[in-house]
């Protein structure tokens, strides 16, 4: 006889980025670093730099997270095209982008495929004087949907603190 799946969730904790202000709600199995520099704005270097906020999952997974200053009157569909252009030239990005919220905040979403190995899930936020830049990125062979579910859930989760 089989048991049933259970349908409770996994136990959650939260990680703070004080470095940054803001905080996201992961399972436990995710394990993290605070930044401990400021970002320039200029390249998406997340998954190895101490300018980025990541946490990592046993797959392989990682969530990063930087902000950087914007100049003021930047519109949300220009820091992502800043964003686009700071890509790796190993990451093909996708021409569009998703419009979405981040704690209430509009946000641009979108994803792009790396020759390195990596799919990467990709949000944009305007907040105060900063520009976010959320990345999921995802070993290629891990699955898609679940990328995706993954990286919406800690969307809804994330929250500012300042």
């Amino acid at each position: 006889m089989t048991t049933p799946a259970s349908s409770t969730p996994a136990p959650a904790h939260e990680f703070v980025s004080e470095h940054y202000g803001f905080r996201v709600t992961l399972t436990k199995d995710w394990s993290g670093s605070d930044a401990v520099v400021d970002w320039n704005g200029e390249e998406l270097e997340g998954l190895s730099s101490p300018a980025w906020a990541n946490v990592t999952d046993a797959t392989g997974r990682t969530l990063s997270a930087a902000r950087a200053r914007v100049a003021k009157g930047t519109e949300l569909a220009e820091w992502r095209a800043a964003m686009v252009r700071a890509a790796p030239a190993v990451c093909s990005e996708s021409s569009s982008a998703e419009k979405t919220t981040l704690d209430g905040e509009p946000a641009l979403a979108w994803t792009a495929t790396c020759s390195d190995g990596y799919d990467v899930n990709k949000l944009a936020a305007l907040h105060g004087t900063g520009g976010y830049m959320i990345l999921l990125a995802s070993p290629s062979a891990n699955d898609d949907g679940e990328d995706r579910q993954i990286f919406e859930s800690m969307r809804s989760s994330f929250s500012f603190t300042r």
